[in-house]
């Protein structure tokens, strides 16, 4: 058997930077072009090495895995601890998974039964089974892989949440929404935006026929026709910059705000609570979104923070 080192370098090269491309899409951080391909390229010499007779002990599992946080190290830079173990985890899913995608495109294809056939396509793989088989892998990564990480994230950020306003109490799902900079205009506290389906049951039929007789847009024009007197003496306007617009939202001061997670539970007096006419959540999950300071209090007891 002959074996040209070129060749197996570029295709490791190439192996390797697909899977740390993909690796850092499904954990969902940034990365440089340059330090992908330089730990790409860390990983092929590894191989070429690896087949020297004398270079043994590279087959051992402790190298290996040494090998694979040098390679994680080198195209992400120093993570965190539970950031460098889940690109760790993250990257030997996507090896996996694309190593097995390339096996089964092989299999997909041959029309021998026997195992043999098989083993003998491996050793000599054509540049066409491997590109499909990448494909292949990488659809199953990106489609698959990535949304099961996304929908994790997704359900780690939902709290339950009861607002309390006039003797009635709402409770529903809340997601923390990180880029939420509302505030008010005095005295700069963070602001709670809750869809107006939800907040309509804290409120009395005054007010509920005022918001569902005016257009949202005509909300703040028409605010001195709402009858509920109480309700309009604890009104603010909040400030809203969205992209390429700025708009007002209209909000009121509930009594008391309840936020219950894991870390405990944190009880708010005198919340602010920013109406929203349309839905935040296309399938339900949510219904308002919370203000990442609100939630640091939850954290403050463990030394954590969630606000950059």
């Amino acid at each position: 058997m002959y074996i040209y080192a070129d060749v197996v370098l570029i295709i490791n090269i190439i192996m390797n930077s697909i899977i740390l491309v993909l690796t850092a899409w499904t954990v969902g951080i940034t990365y440089k072009t340059w330090r992908i391909i330089l730990a790409a390229a860390v990983g092929g010499c590894y191989v070429l090495v690896s087949m020297l007779p004398i270079m043994v002990i590279s087959h051992t599992i402790i190298v290996k895995m040494t090998m694979s946080l040098v390679l994680i190290l080198v195209a992400f830079g120093i993570q965190s601890r539970r950031m460098l173990c889940l690109l760790l985890a993250s990257f030997y899913v996507v090896a996996f998974i694309l190593g097995g995608s390339i096996v089964g495109w092989l299999y997909f294809w041959q029309s021998n039964n026997y195992v043999n056939t098989l083993a003998i396509d491996l050793t000599n793989l054509s540049w066409k089974n491997i590109l499909w088989g990448s494909c292949l892998g990488s659809f199953l990564i990106i489609g698959i892989i990535r949304r099961m990480v996304a929908g994790r994230t997704h359900r780690q950020n939902l709290y339950q949440i009861k607002i309390e306003y006039d003797g009635q109490v709402a409770e529903l799902t809340a997601m923390l929404d990180t880029g939420n900079g509302l505030y008010t205009a005095i005295g700069r506290k963070p602001v709670v935006l809750v869809t107006q389906y939800t907040v309509e049951s804290l409120l009395n039929e005054d007010v509920i026929a005022f918001l569902r007789a005016n257009k949202p847009e005509m909300w703040l024009v028409n605010l001195t026709q709402c009858a509920d007197l109480k309700w309009l003496s604890r009104t603010q306007i909040i400030p809203y910059h969205g992209i390429g617009s700025q708009s007002m939202l209209l909000a009121f001061r509930s009594d008391r705000l309840l936020v219950s997670s894991k870390a405990g539970v944190i009880d708010i007096d005198d919340v602010v609570i920013a109406i929203y006419s349309g839905a935040l959540s296309e399938d339900g999950t949510y219904a308002a979104l919370l203000h990442p300071q609100i939630i640091n209090e939850l954290y403050k007891k463990e030394g954590a923070s969630i606000c950059a």
